[in-house]
């Protein structure tokens, strides 16, 4: 193996303190506060919903982020806010100055380390024109280099035609678009033994890609580039029973994708937090390297403490294929060099 790539983390959370500070000043009016749970933590009030995990200190500590960077052997890291804040369920005007608060928040932290960080907005999906608007002031005026969405909106798919405002303004700005899963407001019966998270967040991003695939999002939207979090869920594995459905569906829940779904494979992205080497083997086997990027979901419990590390653990990756899931697939949807 030749000497180190360069490494790019496309998955991780970032909330901080001026972030909490501005809910505690501005947020109440707008359905979100500060509150400390029956447990004692802190947690998050969204439109009435807390949020599933409490602030844990590293979602905040820019001094332990960069330490482990620095130990993990991570360059630049993506700054994604917490899906738990997307506020889906608020009225759009409080939606949008949730959506605003991260985005400025983000932007200033990322704008101070311009060598470390880049940042993902957030958007008020429960109004694609007003988060479509939301993104290009992201985008354009705070230099946002992806957007970062829930799995669904509420209990609406993401292929209904009501969010095709967002998804042209991702086509036109050629941002990736994240879809990673919420922890809001779960049963007693999935959030037991951790399944929610286990379980849930793969199963939720199965569904929102199998949404966008059936229900020809990309057939309007041919340019989008989807990445999906924690490998992709199932749909690598289970990308043939998709596609076998577009076929066999009964006619009231048909589709109206136009070709088989192999054809749009490229629109979509993967992640590599899978905690399991051979599902790695087969996911660079299945996709290709060039759809693969690096992610640790830090720092959240369910991280890769170690990303780097799993990827070298692959020694059926030639030197190409790690520098493209190291750096050159994730640089290339964020527009870095």
């Amino acid at each position: 193996m030749s000497a180190r790539p360069r490494c790019l983390d496309i998955h991780a959370h970032h909330v901080g303190q001026p972030l909490v500070d501005r809910i505690n000043a501005e947020g109440e009016k707008h359905g979100v506060k500060i509150v400390k749970g029956e447990d004692g933590a802190t947690r998050i009030s969204v439109g009435g919903r807390l949020t599933g995990m409490p602030l844990i200190p590293p979602l905040n500590d820019e001094a332990a982020r960069l330490k482990w960077m620095d130990e993990a052997g991570i360059d630049v890291q993506l700054l994604a806010g917490w899906m738990d804040l997307a506020g889906y369920h608020l009225p759009t005007e409080a939606g949008q100055w949730l959506a605003r608060a991260q985005n400025e928040t983000l932007a200033e932290m990322a704008s101070r380390r311009l060598d470390r960080y880049a940042a993902a907005a957030a958007v008020p999906l429960q109004d694609a024109a007003a988060a479509a608007g939301e993104l290009r002031h992201a985008v354009k005026t705070l230099g946002h280099r992806a957007v970062q969405i829930g799995a669904r909106v509420e209990e609406e798919g993401l292929d209904a035609p009501q969010y095709d405002a967002f998804w042209s303004a991702a086509q036109e700005l050629n941002v990736p678009v994240i879809i990673h899963p919420a922890d809001l407001a779960v049963p007693p019966r999935i959030r037991r033994l951790f399944l929610h998270i286990l379980v849930g967040n793969p199963s939720e991003t199965t569904f929102a890609a199998a949404a966008l695939l059936l229900g020809g999002v990309f057939d309007r939207f041919p340019q989008l580039r989807v990445l999906l979090v924690h490998g992709g869920g199932c749909v690598p594995y289970q990308f043939g029973r998709i596609d076998r459905g577009r076929i066999t569906a009964p006619p009231f829940a048909k589709g109206s994708v136009k070709n088989p779904l192999g054809q749009y494979a490229n629109n979509l992205y993967y992640d590599t937090v899978l905690h399991d080497d051979e599902a790695f083997r087969y996911l660079i086997e299945r996709v290709g390297a060039g759809q693969v990027a690096l992610g640790s979901d830090y720092p959240f419990p369910l991280r890769d403490p170690d990303p780097v590390k799993f990827i070298n653990k692959n020694k059926e990756m030639d030197d190409a294929a790690r520098r493209a899931v190291c750096w050159d697939t994730g640089a290339a949807l964020l527009g870095l060099k």
